[in-house]
């Protein structure tokens, strides 16, 4: 799924770059970050993996994370388009609902 792909790419860069901003400054004595600088970094590195995960498996709670996570595709109007174009479509929809009917079943 494209939309799932898409979080955690973005995921995955998140983290990269904070890696590679640690591994770069860290013994730059100019150099500071404040202390919130990685939790919040880090938080949404994950939430964008957890997005991409939840979206993927089809879990309700993906859906609303994945509206959320697709505020930032919108600066990109070609890539924010198609992904809120998907979002809107049936199969997409869909998608959600057979989570909710195999979860049900007795």
């Amino acid at each position: 799924m494209f939309i799932a792909r898409t979080h955690w790419l973005v995921g995955a860069i998140a983290l990269g770059s904070v890696a590679l901003l640690h591994l770069l400054t860290r013994n730059l004595p100019r150099v500071e970050f404040g202390r919130h600088t990685y939790p919040i970094t880090l938080g949404i590195a994950f939430t964008y993996l957890a997005g991409g995960t939840m979206v993927w498996f089809g879990t309700p709670l993906g859906r609303l994370l994945c509206h959320l996570c697709s505020l930032l595709y919108l600066v990109r109007p070609q890539l924010g388009d198609r992904i809120w174009r998907l979002m809107r479509s049936e199969e997409f929809k869909a998608h959600f609902r057979g989570f909710r009917a195999v979860k049900t079943k007795p």
